[in-house]
């Protein structure tokens, strides 16, 4: 003998299916929603750059020059205790780049290390005429960073007269 359905099992068990199906037919159908837009970037990490601001690009200037940088995507800090994802700068000055997979190297007078996680360095004691700066973010370890990260300028310290 079969006894008649409460009247609420009905509605229990037919208002989770409307819903479902006002609301896009649930999981499936967002999946096949999203599949059918199309896809999002992701947004992009920020660029590591590195911009020397001091001296201006072709300035003239003394015999003594200090430079500015400023980075963007990466902070400058000392490399002692060396922190993963940081970076600090070298300052190339009238030498060109040596290769950027390679440690750069400690003991060229040219090449300033500025370990120490400053973002200026005075130079004293330029000789006249035309020079280049070439700024460099390495890791902790002394290796450029992979883009690299580099900035060129050009300035001429005039005579003294």
């Amino acid at each position: 003998m079969r006894f008649p359905r409460p009247r609420w099992i009905h509605v229990a068990l037919i208002a989770p299916l409307s819903l479902a199906i006002a609301c896009g037919g649930g999981e499936q159908a967002e999946d096949a929603e999203m599949a059918a837009e199309p896809a999002e970037e992701m947004p992009a990490e920020p660029a590591v750059t590195v911009r020397i601001t001091q001296p201006e690009e072709g300035a003239t200037v003394g015999p003594d020059v200090l430079v500015v940088m400023e980075t963007e995507g990466i902070e400058i800090v000392s490399i002692t205790p060396p922190v993963v994802g940081t970076g600090h700068h070298h300052l190339y000055v009238d030498v060109d780049l040596t290769p950027l997979s390679d440690l750069i190297p400690q003991n060229d007078p040219q090449i300033i290390h500025m370990g120490d996680g400053s973002t200026e360095r005075m130079l004293e004691g330029l000789a006249p005429g035309e020079h280049r700066l070439i700024a460099v973010v390495a890791n902790p370890a002394h290796i450029p960073l992979d883009p690299p990260v580099v900035d060129t300028l050009h300035f001429t310290v005039a005579n003294e007269e």
